[in-house]
């Protein structure tokens, strides 16, 4: 990727990702029973690397 593109995705992440990651932890944390489940999953690998990555965690 252009230095650019990287720079976009890092603002995108920082203003509309990060914001619900720190929301649902800290969920987690008040009542863990109640909140919805974060899995943080590596998006390195192929394609049947990381679909495995995905299923395997919706099954915990």
């Amino acid at each position: 990727d252009k230095e650019e593109t990287v720079k976009k995705r890092l603002e995108v992440y920082s203003a509309q990702t990060r914001p619900l990651v720190d929301y649902y932890s800290g969920w987690a944390k008040v009542d863990a029973a109640a909140a919805p489940k974060y899995r943080a999953i590596s998006g390195m690998g192929s394609v049947e690397e990381i679909t495995a990555r995905v299923f395997e965690a919706l099954g915990d």
